[in-house]
Parts: structure tokens; sequence; C-alpha cells
């Protein structure tokens, strides 16, 4: 899969389709299960990932939405080893 987990994060609270949100978050979570090597470790956070991802999905205006891209922010560079974000000015 070739799409990251804070691109996807971030269409998921811009999204205004709640069913849009939910494919979002399933793209999300499939990244997450196929793409850690040892979740043993991770389990707290990962925990609070899931519970942070149902809550945006149904409210992405939520005060989680911080929470929500910050461990999305930690997760893909986790997996794809990505560590910063760049932007274009």
């Amino acid at each position: 899969m070739n799409q990251s987990i804070t691109t996807l994060a971030l269409n998921l609270l811009i999204s205004e389709r709640l069913n849009h949100r939910i494919v979002f978050a399933g793209k999300i979570i499939e990244i997450l299960h196929s793409g850690l090597p040892n979740m043993d470790n991770e389990e707290a956070n990962l925990n609070k990932f899931m519970s942070v991802i149902s809550k945006c999905t149904q409210e992405p205006t939520s005060e989680e939405r911080e929470v929500f891209f910050t461990l999305a922010q930690y997760y893909n560079s986790k997996i794809f080893g990505q560590t910063d974000l760049s932007a274009v000015a």
C-alpha cells in the first residue's frame, strides 16, 4: 500500500462524509496491522490510537484530533521510516 498514515489521517479529518471517513480509518488500521513488526511493546499506544481513530471517524472536529494526528505521525515514521514532513513553499 503506497499511502502514508498521515495522508490518510488528514483525509479522514477533512472528509465531510462519514462513509469516506470509515474507509480512511479502515485503511489506517490495515496499514497498522500489516506494517508493525512487533506490536507487543506498542499495545498501550496502539489502543489509544484505535480509540482516537474511532472518535475522529465519528466526529472529525473532536478534541482528540490533535492526539489522533500526533499518533498518526508516530506510526507513520515507525512503519515507513519517515521522521518529518516536508512542506512545499
